[in-house]
């Protein structure tokens, strides 16, 4: 029966069609452009809302917003470096650039936070994650960070919260950008974006392509472990035809790891020739158009990752997602806006050599209320999930902010998330690997609220929140005496607590700081849980010496953790880090720059995995053109 709604059902797990957004907000910024800030600055947050933007002086949760002048600035290759900025966000690097990373917002899992790209959901669907491995930062012109449970508006996996990366492909201005760089480890890697008007539609192309020698990740002095990419994406926006506006867009990336595995299971790594080729191909078309007073977004788009992995026990596994979706918003009287979304997934996974091709079928209908007044903001949102496996779900969120007349705001909220169970923990992996997987699982569950306020005096930006939540049938692996294993739901809760501090100061016009600190308790019954650090800092600062001359450093600390030493299966503790960066920029002319960056410049030695050793200092020169 839940099959047959396919045909009628009208969408998918999208996020909003980012170019037709920019161009709606600076129509409206035309009209007031007193008063308007740029769209791409961190005062516009598109996260928030299916269809359209919010300021950020609207928003009832905690967001972090990396700008364009941001990331150029702190300059650094993988987006995972630059996240390492947001409040109560821990990284885990299995290894240096370009092998396997995960990062586990507010305490919560790695397949907990839902990762967009360019308005596409590129979580694996074959464990949940997304793997940011491979992720350079070079087309990246914005990041959002919206943090906790937002399952509400964007259903299953976004329990920690919400991380939109939006790149150049949906650029609408004309412009162009080449780069190439060279530094350690025979690293080398060079990119190009052009953005072409095609009348009021543009085309725009983004390619980059890297290659490094890497360095031993066991760290026993043996062979090096390399890593190399290639992404190309294509976007076509703001099509104009019979008063609908088409926009698509679509990416492929390839990238290639050496890695070092552990062949004798006494929990150490050992020299080994193990390597993964990972594919991820993404796609996405929407339609935007007004009827009946409403605002209408129609969308589709897909995401396939082919992991092919030749270790110990090798592997070719695919996981496929379709969506497709129909957002409708109305505004009435310019500050009550109501959405209404219907949406369609479809997940797949296959195994080579298996001639089963599971697959899962999930159905979603969300309403979403704002008030937006000149002090108050008030937002409500429901959404009903219903799975063909598993048990259907509703979560809801509420929220409410105030603006004071002193230029503070007070914000808070409380709502659910929810996290399927994913395709292998359902249906189970390759034989060999004697994992088994358990069809009668249920959704993990999570209740939590945020409060927090936010004061500016002049040109400085306080922030701090406070965050709890409770997650419920946490979803775990059990580990059998005769080395099988299998998942099941917990009966005991995870509970995860913090808060988060932040600030930004712009002292003059030419000197620019930011930082932020969390402290977190993320525990299991009472038991610490792993990967989780209890205390996390980031500081940058960006000088402008010159109108040619830049200079930025940054720390990012990450305090110690617990992991798991799964030779003897017992509890070990990383230290704490310090990873110290810089960037120095020379403008050679208005269209050509220099730049000096350092990485890792105290050369610490320290471990985000157990038994994975850590890239040390790092130099790299580059040259690049905007035109």
């Amino acid at each position: 029966m839940k099959r047959l709604l396919l045909g009628v059902a009208l969408s998918a797990f999208a996020a909003n069609s980012f170019a037709q957004t920019q161009a709606d907000y600076e129509d409206t910024a035309e009209a007031d452009a007193e008063n308007s800030a740029d769209f791409n600055s961190n005062e516009i947050v598109v996260t928030a809302d299916r269809i359209g933007y919010s300021t950020r002086d609207e928003l009832t949760a905690p967001v972090t917003i990396l700008t364009e002048v941001e990331i150029r600035n702190r300059n650094q290759a993988y987006v995972t470096d630059l996240l390492r900025t947001v409040p109560s966000l821990a990284v885990s690097q299995s290894g240096g650039g370009g092998s396997l990373t995960n990062l586990r917002l507010r305490g919560s899992e790695a397949n907990h936070t839902l990762i967009l790209i360019d308005g596409v959901e590129v979580n694996n669907p074959t464990d949940g994650a997304f793997d940011f491995g491979g992720l350079r930062s070079d087309d990246v012109v914005k990041i959002e960070v919206l943090r906790g449970e937002q399952s509400a508006l964007y259903g299953s996996d976004a329990v920690g919260g919400v991380i939109n990366i939006i790149t150049r492909s949906g650029e609408v201005r004309e412009g162009f950008s080449a780069s190439v760089e060279a530094g350690s480890r025979e690293t080398l890697e060079g990119q190009f974006s052009g953005v072409v008007p095609l009348g009021n539609a543009a085309l725009s192309i983004n390619g980059n392509a890297f290659t490094t020698e890497g360095y031993d990740v066991s760290g026993l002095g043996g062979e090096k472990d390399g890593a190399d990419s290639r992404r190309l994406s294509v976007g076509l926006n703001q099509i104009e035809l019979a008063g609908i506006t088409f926009s698509a867009n679509g990416a492929i990336n390839l990238r290639h790891t050496d890695f070092d595995g552990d062949t004798d299971f006494d929990g150490l790594l050992n020299n080994t020739d193990s390597e993964t080729d990972v594919k991820t191909t993404t796609a996405r078309i929407d339609a935007r158009f007004d009827f009946a007073g409403f605002d209408h977004l129609v969308q589709s788009n897909m995401v396939e990752t082919e992991t092919d992995t030749q270790s110990g026990f090798p592997t070719v596994s695919t996981g496929t997602r379709q969506n497709a979706s129909w957002a409708a918003k109305r505004s009435f009287s310019g500050r009550h806006d109501l959405t209404l979304l219907g949406e369609v997934e479809r997940e797949e996974y296959e195994l080579a050599g298996d001639p089963d091709v599971p697959d899962i079928y999930n159905y979603g209908l969300v309403a979403d209320y704002s008030y937006k007044g000149e002090t108050l903001t008030l937002t409500g949102s429901v959404r009903q999930d219903i799975n063909d496996v598993f048990a259907d779900a509703t979560t809801w969120r509420v929220g409410a902010g105030y603006n004071f007349s002193w230029d503070g705001r007070v914000r808070g909220s409380v709502g659910t998330g929810v996290k399927n169970p994913t395709l292998v923990e359902l249906f189970g992996f390759f034989p060999a690997s004697r994992f088994t997987g358990n069809p009668d699982l249920k959704p993990e569950n999570s209740l939590g609220y945020s409060i927090g306020y936010e004061q500016n005096v002049g040109d400085l930006t306080l922030s701090a929140d406070y965050f709890r939540s409770e997650l419920e049938d946490e979803i775990t692996t059990v580990f059998n005496p005769d080395f099988t294993s299998t998942v099941i739901n917990l009966s005991t809760d995870s509970t995860r607590e913090g808060i988060e501090l932040a600030a930004q100061w712009d002292i003059a016009d030419t000197v620019y700081l930011s930082g932020s600190a969390s402290f977190l308790d993320s525990d299991q019954d009472g038991i610490e849980e792993i990967r989780r650090p209890e205390f996390l800092a980031s500081a940058t600062a960006t000088w402008d010496a010159t109108d040619k001359v830049s200079l930025t450093v940054n720390a990012d600390h990450t305090g110690s953790q617990l992991d798991t030493n799964f030779g003897t299966f017992s509890t070990v503790e990383l230290d704490s880090y310090t990873l110290i960066g810089a960037n120095v920029r020379y403008a050679v002319s208005d269209i050509v720059s220099i730049y000096l960056r350092g990485t890792n410049l105290a050369d610490e030695n320290y471990q985000e995995v157990f038994g994975y050793a850590s890239e040390g200092r790092g130099v790299f020169a580059g040259v690049r053109a905007d035109f």
